[in-house]
């Protein structure tokens, strides 16, 4: 893993060495000693910080060089970049390509170079800094842009905030975007004035002029436009998932890999555990498995990650939980971020244990949902209005044989929920009782003060009656970004990169290609990645249509911790500013609504199926972990 970080005086005055090592040394986690490269040179200064196992990278004092090109161009990159079929591209060759294709079209000269990456170039011929990021956004960077003054970038937050440059300062409008998964205005960080460069984008600075764009997006025109038989597109997302996952793989050391109960993760886990028998390396899986509570053991999504373990016996699984109940609820929280970095945390607890473990990539399965295993949401939709009536009437049966429910509720859930306005929405489901915190996002809204929301971006759009269209929102979507992002930081706390290969381009291309049909198929959702993955996943997987919570248990823990958790909100409300963004007497009503300890411990096997419970589990922690970032950085 890499990070790389650096300023540009944009009036002329000759970069400080020791303001770059200031940003070096914030973003070095303590018992990390990655090795350094820097160049300082006129009014620029580069870096960048290479993570390894302690006996792969020695420490370099006085920092070592960073690579220059033949014209001169200096690099400072954090990539991982994959051109062929198994063939990764290397810093020299990166190098290379960016000299020859200087100042080229709307690109940035970054036209067909993809992979994970986030780069900075310093071409000292015309005073000119290029910075750009991936894609899909798999590796970070953060911008400080003060025009003709400075322009800095980070990898981290705190290196920017390290340089002086800029305050740490809590942007309370992007905080409560990212509470409510929501776009930040301007692609703004949760600290002010620090902005992320968005995905897929390139910014070219001078002290005389400065130019931005796209190097790849999307290409609407290409959406559902491949014609392919279904037979065929499985083939052929088999194979590009299949090389996707290989061009990932390090050459040497163990791999880690999340292992849910989904499609997504065990797909990757196995197609990696086979690449790298030929090794004899090991893969490390994390299931994610409940603790028990109390008599209360159950089984989440165990039982289907358990037949991936027995299909393929030499992956080495080590389970991850809850830790205990309090730290998991009030985590210490990342300083970047507000995300724990507490070994109470699954997720956090992960990165730790790979790490420690000398893995120094991640797998994850994030990114399928929007893409290569899209459910097809709006399909039936798109089929009635598209005049595509005998497959309609024909998927309507099937999904509603297929899911043991009456043609009427798959018509409601699977068309008119397309179809009708949001407000006669709300208005239905009025009248059927349902409460308006219906969802997660929404219930967490009403706990939040009113007058904080000015400067919040307003929610996404509804999905539409067009399966197409919805699939390019989500793959555009903040949503998507954001989590790959959140994986980089939490990372880079160990010295481990996480990699996405379902966000491969060629995976997101070809997924997009494909018409809304494919994907809900004789009443199947998400069939073309089914198709895809027969003699990969377990037949009880590739079966499975149920959603698994990970940690089933967490709706309990919440509920035994109710009385610890409202002393807490006694001691926050002297806190001004959590008490500006938070309604916290809403949040007490909601903790006092919860069954006591005992009650909840005695209840306990029933609880997994209470809805308020569960829809107090899912917005609870949430909530208290912004709380908690608040608390312990602002």
């Amino acid at each position: 893993m890499r990070l790389i970080c650096g300023f540009l005086h944009l009036d002329s005055r000759p970069a400080e060495a020791g303001r770059l090592a200031a940003m070096v040394a914030a973003m070095i986690e303590p018992g990390l000693t990655p090795a350094v490269a820097s160049f300082t040179e006129g009014p620029m200064a580069l870096a960048t910080l290479e993570f390894a196992p302690a006996a792969a990278i020695p420490r370099v004092d006085p920092p070592a060089r960073l690579p220059h090109g033949a014209s001169g161009l200096v690099l400072a990159a954090d990539a991982r970049l994959y051109e062929g079929a198994n063939g990764k591209t290397d810093e020299a060759a990166l190098l290379n390509a960016l000299e020859r294709r200087r100042g080229d079209g709307s690109d940035g000269g970054l036209g067909g170079i993809f992979g994970d990456f986030a780069l900075a170039a310093w071409d000292p011929r015309d005073q000119t800094l290029l910075c750009a990021r991936d894609g899909m956004g798999v590796r970070p960077l953060f911008i400080n842009d003060q025009p003709d003054r400075v322009f800095a970038f980070a990898s981290l937050p705190r290196g920017l905030t390290a340089s002086g440059f800029v305050a740490r300062e809590l942007d309370e409008a992007a905080l409560l975007s990212t509470l409510l998964m929501r776009g930040t205005p301007n692609n703004r960080s949760v600290l002010r004035g620090v902005e992320r460069l968005p995905a897929g984008a390139w910014m070219r600075v001078s002290a005389r002029r400065r130019e931005s764009g796209r190097h790849w997006r999307l290409d609407p025109a290409t959406a559902g436009q491949n014609r392919c038989r279904p037979e065929e597109a499985a083939e052929e997302m088999a194979a590009l998932v299949t090389q996707a996952v290989r061009v990932r793989l390090p050459e040497t050391g163990p791999v880690a890999t999340h292992l849910s109960g989904g499609l997504d993760s065990p797909s990757i886990t196995v197609l990696a555990a086979r690449a790298l028998r030929a090794t004899g390396r090991p893969l490390l899986a994390y299931p994610f498995l409940p603790t028990p509570q109390g008599d209360y053991a159950p089984d989440g999504e165990g039982p289907l990650a358990q037949t991936v373990l027995d299909q393929e016996p030499d992956i080495v699984s080590i389970p991850a939980r809850i830790g205990p109940p309090l730290d998991f609820l009030l985590p210490r929280m990342d300083c970047d971020q507000p995300l724990p970095f507490d070994p109470a945390d699954p997720n956090a607890w992960i990165c730790m244990d790979a790490a420690a473990r000398g893995a120094q990539i991640l797998l994850s399965g994030w990114g399928g949902d929007e893409g290569a295993s899209f459910n097809g949401r709006g399909a039936l939709a798109e089929a009635l209005l598209t005049g595509r009536c005998r497959r309609f009437a024909r998927e309507i049966r099937a999904v509603s044989v297929a899911r043991g429910c009456l043609m009427t509720d798959t018509l409601r859930g699977q068309v008119l929920d397309y179809l009708l306005p949001d407000a006669i929405q709300t208005f239905v489901r009025r009248l059927l009782g349902r409460t308006r915190d219906s969802t997660p996002m929404t219930s967490i809204r009403l706990l939040l003060r009113h007058e904080a929301m000015g400067g919040v971006p307003p929610p996404s759009p509804p999905m539409r009656p067009n399966a197409v269209a919805n699939r390019l929102n989500l793959l555009n979507g903040p949503v998507l970004t954001r989590r790959p992002e959140h994986w980089a930081l939490t990372g880079a706390r160990t010295g481990i990169a996480a990699a996405f290969p379902l966000l491969d381009r060629r995976v997101i291309e070809f997924a997009l290609s494909l018409p809304s049909a494919l994907f809900l198929r004789d009443g199947v959702s998400r069939r073309l990645y089914r198709d895809a993955m027969i003699g990969i996943l377990p037949d009880k997987i590739l079966k499975n249509s149920s959603k698994h919570t990970p940690f089933p248990e967490a709706s309990l823990v919440v509920a035994l911790q109710r009385d610890t958790l409202l002393h807490q909100l006694s001691d926050l409300r002297g806190h001004p500013r959590i008490n500006a963004l938070f309604d916290l007497e809403a949040l007490e009503q909601r903790l006092r609504a919860l069954p006591p300890p005992e009650e909840a411990l005695r209840r306990s096997g029933e609880l997994g199926g209470d809805r308020a419970l569960r829809k107090v589990a899912e917005t609870v922690p949430r909530i208290l972990r912004f709380i908690s970032y608040i608390r312990q950085h602002h």
